[in-house]
């Protein structure tokens, strides 16, 4: 009998304390085969950056890993490989937009909410620290942040244009509009972290409202195009 696997039965596997995943997995979910996965990324060597978008693991480092995920049933690794690549959110951004499938596309942004934000999650509980920052700098840090996921939200909607009409700016509205998800998801538990106890809804509490709001609540506004 075989497993089924989905996005969101996935358990978690972390490489350095970072979300990854194995190519096996990421051609399954994308609905494409291995050796698809490995052909684009040899046939794109230098669009894809060592710990950023994949590490490579062998020797010791991979016979550790492989003794850490034994029980996990959505990792497959041959007894024999002698390597391992690992690919990050923004290798698997990258593999989404080289097959250009709107599978591989839904699947990607479901990775991006409900596997690649797993630290985020976890890393929520984590004793706080005070930074001395004052209230009206804090507010100024969730504007930041609201502007650069408004602005994540924004490439996204452009780049099938842009790429529609093969615009020399399609590439770059992509890498804005993926590759930085996870630090702006990292950004947002920082920033959750510190402001847990901040009643935002006090007479004297932050300036921009609505940002604070979508930053609780991870969500955009009704319209991009208003802002």
């Amino acid at each position: 009998m075989t497993t089924q696997v989905s996005v969101e039965t996935l358990s978690t596997i972390t490489y350095k304390q970072i979300p990854v995943i194995t190519t096996e997995l990421l051609a399954h979910l994308y609905g494409t085969e291995a050796i698809r996965i490995r052909q684009n990324h040899h046939e794109n060597k230098g669009r894809f950056i060592e710990e950023k978008h994949f590490f490579k693991l062998e020797g010791e480092t991979l016979r550790e890993f492989k003794h850490r995920v034994a029980f996990n049933y959505s990792v497959k690794i041959a007894r024999n490989v002698r390597s391992l690549i690992l690919w990050t959110e923004r290798g698997a951004a990258r593999h989404a937009k080289m097959l250009e499938t709107d599978r591989a596309w839904e699947v990607f942004e479901k990775l991006e909410d409900c596997y690649f934000s797993q630290c985020e999650k976890n890393t929520g509980k984590q004793e706080k620290k005070p930074n001395g920052l004052s209230a009206k700098e804090t507010d100024s840090l969730v504007w930041l942040w609201d502007y650069a996921n408004r602005s994540q939200a924004l490439f996204r909607e452009l780049y099938p244009a842009l790429k529609l009409i093969q615009s020399g700016y399609s590439g770059i509205c992509h890498d804005y509009g993926y590759e930085f998800s996870y630090i702006i998801g990292r950004a947002r538990g920082v920033l959750i972290n510190h402001t847990r106890d901040i009643d935002i809804y006090e007479p004297d509490g932050p300036t921009n409202l609505l940002a604070w709001e979508r930053l609780k609540n991870k969500e955009l506004p009704p319209s991009l195009h208003r802002y």
